[in-house]
């Protein structure tokens, strides 16, 4: 669908992040509909066209107070025996927080050293790549000329033993009582869009959010969310665990920063309203304190992740929404655009009886507007009424002066017999001009078969052609196939072998058996070529040692193997790439400049020999 043709809306998605259960309660009973109370009528319709929908484990069903009071009563027993398995003690909270100490001093310390070798040591240790060697780092610190030696060794040693006494005495129970353990989403088409409430418009909102946190956040679920079609908007709420199901960590914050990190790397150049993420060194003044700089550092981090967030979810949200005839968009940020989106705000954190955008308030300018609609519907219809006894008196005066009129009327008929009797003379002129040019038509028609002969078979050649066009194309994707399964597979593995050769260099190991793995490699890989690409990918291989400074040669095929080849592009079909003859041509020149380029010298060459 072309975008022209797309209604323009807009979206409000909030995130609400529960540690406190007393606060989530409250919500999802506010969901489920089990808040009955005074203010209903100003909350939602009790008696809505459609009813309620609640999605739990992938199935929708429509909302009962029954099923409502036992998906509570599942949850609240799921999360308590959840949190009795994993929050954390007062004992562990406060060897928890002891270790959190170290961890700033640690960092602080990382932050404020510029030596790169001293940040990767700290960082590896920290993260249990590698273990802590004192002498090692002892020697790390005296070589870039660090103070206070034994405090740096330390604060390392008291993380690391600190560290290491948690996750042995408390693997499973060191969650703090201040985690966010439920985050719940609100997605709304908001009113002044003007659109229906109805189940496609929630089921397109449903969808959105589904497919966007099972893509992008597959080890967090999706509880339950719901389907409101009792109120004065499109919206639903839903529910996600923020425990990794995978790692078993409460770590969707930082997931969501990586997305962020991610999304933004690949689509900065659409993104230009927003600058890259910050950095904590950004927020360093002389007089602003280390607490200060990174409290004002983790904010705009926050708020940068909040905007390409945002952004992200509106693309993910238009791939859907097309089908459905909209296209979400941001409004531009103008003064009156965010004085409105502060009052949405205020209105947001009333109760919903006591806003001045309700279900009842609706419901009352709904009624005000048809009454206006009435009155002025009546104001019209006395209008008529005058209107019409005004226009029977002119009616009386007109009948008098179309007798008047009749009169004239006949003389112009006479006078027009007369124009007719010309006018039948003019049409046998244009008889025998019609005769004539039906002459000329079928002289056309004549032409034109003979041309209609000619396009069919023209077309008939072109049909020949786009049939073996379609034949090129199979062999194409049978080519792209093979790539996929056969030769990346290669590819790839002649990278790892070549690191292989290169880090047993580094070690001073000996290298031989990676040598004759990538020689074996280089013979599959051949094996799969035809002639002229083959030459090709025999001297890349050659001119990619050279450049790395390997033994080239322990990697060319020998007789042998060419005998090989020889029998395998004779008796096999294996051969699934090869250049045409403009490929091969330019594959050929390339060659020739390389060879001509000058380059270093191998360590395998004696560079006084000029012969070599």
């Amino acid at each position: 669908m072309n975008d022209t043709n797309l209604q323009i809306i807009t979206l409000t998605k909030r995130d609400r992040n529960y540690s406190n259960l007393k606060g989530l309660d409250s919500s999802l009973r506010h969901s489920l509909r089990l808040d009955q109370n005074e203010y209903d009528d100003f909350e939602f319709n009790l008696n809505p066209p459609h009813p309620n929908f609640v999605i739990v484990s992938g199935v929708e069903k429509p909302l009962t107070r029954d099923l409502a009071t036992q998906i509570l009563a599942d949850f609240n027993g799921q999360l308590q025996t959840k949190i009795k398995a994993t929050e954390a003690s007062d004992e562990i909270a406060s060897e928890k927080e002891k270790l959190r100490k170290l961890k700033s001093k640690l960092i602080k310390f990382i932050n404020a050293t510029k030596p790169t070798e001293i940040k990767e040591y700290i960082t590896s240790v920290m993260e249990g790549e590698k273990p802590l060697v004192v002498g090692d780092y002892a020697a790390l610190l005296n070589q870039h000329k660090i103070s206070r030696i034994a405090q740096r060794i330390d604060l390392l040693e008291n993380y690391t033993t600190k560290k290491r006494e948690i996750e042995q005495n408390a693997p499973d129970r060191a969650v703090s009582r201040t985690v966010n353990r439920v985050k719940e989403i609100i997605l709304v088409i908001p009113e002044p869009n003007k659109l229906a409430i109805t189940k496609a418009y929630t089921d397109l909102l449903q969808k959105a959010l589904h497919q966007f946190y099972q893509k992008n956040f597959p080890n967090n679920d999706i509880l339950f969310s719901f389907s409101h079609l009792d109120e004065t908007t499109n919206h639903v709420h839903a529910f996600l665990d923020l425990q990794n199901t995978k790692s078993g960590k409460y770590d969707f914050s930082a997931q969501e920063f990586e997305f962020a990190s991610q999304y933004y790397a690949r689509n900065k150049t659409g993104l230009d309203k927003i600058s890259g993420p910050p950095k904590l060194e950004d927020f360093k003044l002389p007089n602003r304190t280390n607490e200060k700089q990174n409290h004002r550092f983790v904010r705009e981090r926050e708020s940068w992740k909040s905007k390409v967030m945002q952004a992200a979810f509106y693309e993910h949200f238009n791939g859907l929404a097309a089908a459905y005839g909209l296209q979400a968009k941001f409004l531009p940020k103008t003064k009156e655009k965010t004085e409105y989106l502060s009052k949405i705000e205020q209105e947001a954190k009333k109760p919903k009886s006591e806003r001045s955008h309700n279900y009842y308030t609706r419901h009352l300018e709904k009624l005000q507007q048809e009454l206006t609609t009435k009155e002025v519907e009546l104001i019209e219809q006395k209008a008529t009424v005058v209107n019409l006894n005004t226009t029977i008196n002119d009616l009386r005066s007109t009948v008098t002066s179309y007798k008047a009129t009749i009169q004239t009327l006949e003389i112009q008929a006479n006078e027009q017999r007369k124009e007719n009797n010309e006018l039948d003379h003019h049409k046998q002129k244009l008889n025998y001009e019609i005769n004539k040019r039906t002459t000329k038509t079928e002289e056309l028609s004549s032409n034109f078969k003979t041309m209609k002969s000619r396009m069919t078979k023209e077309l008939n050649e072109l049909h020949k052609k786009i049939k073996e066009d379609t034949n090129r194309k199979s062999a194409l994707e049978k080519a792209i196939k093979a790539y996929e399964e056969e030769l990346e597979p290669l590819i790839k593995r002649f990278d790892i072998l070549m690191d292989r050769i290169l880090q047993a260099r580094r070690l001073d190991e000996n290298p031989e058996q990676y040598y004759k793995k990538l020689r074996e490699n280089t013979y599959e890989m051949a094996s799969r070529l035809g002639t002229e690409k083959r030459k090709d990918y025999l001297f890349n291989v050659a001119e990619q040692l050279k450049d790395q400074g390997l033994d080239h040669s322990q990697v060319a095929l020998g007789f042998s193997d060419k005998i090989k080849l020889w029998a395998s592009d004779t008796f096999t079909n294996k051969q699934v790439v090869d250049f045409d003859k403009e490929e091969a041509e330019q594959a050929k020149q390339a060659r020739k400049r390389r060879l001509l380029k000058p380059k270093p010298p191998s360590p395998f060459q004696d560079p006084y020999d000029p012969y070599q």
